[in-house]
């Protein structure tokens, strides 16, 4: 009896972790770096990475609240740049600027998200939004 209940909680456990891992994903957009809830240093210049699948060229948005447009597609006030595709991955340093106003040199609370720009099939919505992920400057 014992071994059913032990099998039964792994296999929950399993599900769950499954389920957390493909809600991740949105769009083909896959977000690994800066991970949720983690801390970038003030005053240092993030990396963003993540997985991607489908074509369109690939692009990063930052911003200090979690508002989107109605293309689901996060504000544009801090940061927007154009992310490298390559192998399924994407990469975008971010640019740095040392002045005391910049978002980098700002404590605080900041959301990302990866958008493709690709009109495959609905041609009325073609920007495809990934998950938005919240870290801190700090």
């Amino acid at each position: 009896m014992n071994r059913v209940i032990i099998l039964a909680a792994c296999s929950a456990a399993l599900f769950i972790g499954a389920s957390a891992a493909q809600a991740a994903t949105k769009n083909g957009i896959t977000p690994t770096a800066p991970k949720a809830g983690s801390t970038v240093p003030v005053g240092t210049a993030p990396t963003f990475k993540g997985k991607v699948q489908g074509g369109g060229s690939l692009w990063i948005h930052v911003c200090k609240k979690n508002k989107k447009n109605g293309d689901g597609i996060l504000c544009r006030k801090a940061m927007i740049d154009q992310a490298k595709k390559k192998d399924g991955r994407f990469k975008l340093k971010a640019q740095f600027f040392d002045f005391p106003a910049f978002w980098l040199n700002t404590s605080g609370t900041y959301y990302w998200q990866a958008h493709r720009i690709a009109c495959e099939g609905d041609l009325d919505d073609c920007r495809l939004e990934g998950p938005t992920v919240k870290f801190k400057v700090g």
